[in-house]
């Protein structure tokens, strides 16, 4: 199978920005990529910017992802002043320097897949050596379970220099099996050569921004309908918990208006939801919610968040029965 390589031409790309930062500025990360957004947004050739916070322990950087409709537009806002005041802006809370690549907005992915982003120095005369070797090294990937695509890079002048590997399963415990495997260990000292200075990233966002949301058979409305349904699902324990729990006896009873504690406990109800609850429960659903799943796993799923569905709202109406059958003081 022939590598794939570095696009060229005016095809759509993904400017790809890594950034370790500080757990203490992860606020002032957030805050700041509003700002980069607001800047971008009269951009010539931006499409759009999506923001993937760090997954500890596979993936510990902030993932910023920039569509262009051409290579051309992503440099210009590389190399803009804009784009440099906002890089010197949030530097007091990186944690050394950024990794950035330009990827073509092209071919086929599963979403949910996890990826390896592998860097290599590779001398101009030992090309062909290091892609002969590259092909062994996809070949044997090829074999192994959850393998989806090994996608070469070349250099970019002026960008970067080395070369990147982007290696991708369907499953983290899959890419790891692979990472770890003697054959893996065998080719690497076939090829040390071009391993002298290089770097592994792990992502868990599985390099699925290579597609528009747009596409068809990504976003679909029986997939939108099922996400809606696990919001669903995970948003009414938390608002109601929360209210019985903490907004009743904590906020509520000393006279906040409703209003301002409404607010206070929407606030906290999305925090736990966008970062801990709902990325836990889409992925336990993903069986359900990928493509095609099949009836019985179809019929399954909708049964299954029946039983939650009942289930939570027995238990509130259980704590509301039981509140009202305490002695008033």
């Amino acid at each position: 199978m022939a590598p794939e390589s570095q696009a060229t031409g005016d095809q759509p790309v993904a400017l790809v920005i890594q950034s370790r930062i500080a757990e203490e500025g992860f606020a002032a990360f957030t805050q700041w990529t509003g700002k980069v957004s607001d800047a971008l947004r009269p951009w010539p050739g931006f499409l759009g910017l999506e923001v993937v916070p760090p997954r500890p322990p596979t993936q510990v950087e902030w993932v910023q992802i920039l569509r262009f409709t051409t290579p051309a537009a992503a440099r210009a806002w590389l190399q803009s002043e804009a784009r440099t005041r906002l890089a010197e802006e949030i530097r007091p809370h990186c944690v050394g320097p950024e990794d950035i690549h330009i990827l073509p907005d092209a071919g086929g992915h599963q979403a949910g897949a996890v990826s390896a982003v592998i860097s290599f120095s590779v001398p101009p005369d030992r090309e062909p050596e290091f892609l002969a070797w590259q092909a062994r090294v996809q070949a044997a990937e090829a074999e192994f379970k959850g393998f989806q695509r090994h996608r070469i890079e070349r250099p970019i002048p002026g960008l970067h220099d080395d070369w990147i590997i982007i290696l991708s399963f369907d499953n983290d415990a899959n890419l790891n099996t692979w990472i770890g495997s003697p054959q893996r260990q065998a080719l690497l000292e076939e090829g040390r050569d071009f391993n002298s200075e290089l770097t592994v990233k792990r992502a868990n966002y599985g390099f699925n921004f290579w597609f528009p949301a747009s596409q068809p058979g990504d976003q679909t409305p029986t997939f939108i309908f099922k996400s809606n349904l696990i919001v669903l699902l995970v948003l009414y324990p938390v608002v109601f918990l929360w209210g019985y729990f903490i907004s009743s006896p904590f906020i509520d009873s000393r006279g906040v208006p409703f209003w301002l504690s409404l607010f206070i406990g929407n606030v906290a109800s999305t925090q736990v939801l966008g970062w801990w609850i709902a990325p836990a429960a889409f992925k336990a659903l993903d069986w359900w919610i990928r493509p095609d799943p099949g009836w019985k796993r179809n019929l399954l799923g909708y049964g299954l968040l029946a039983v939650l569905y009942g289930l939570s709202m027995a238990l509130y109406a259980g704590l509301i029965a039981w509140n009202w059958g305490q002695p008033r003081g």
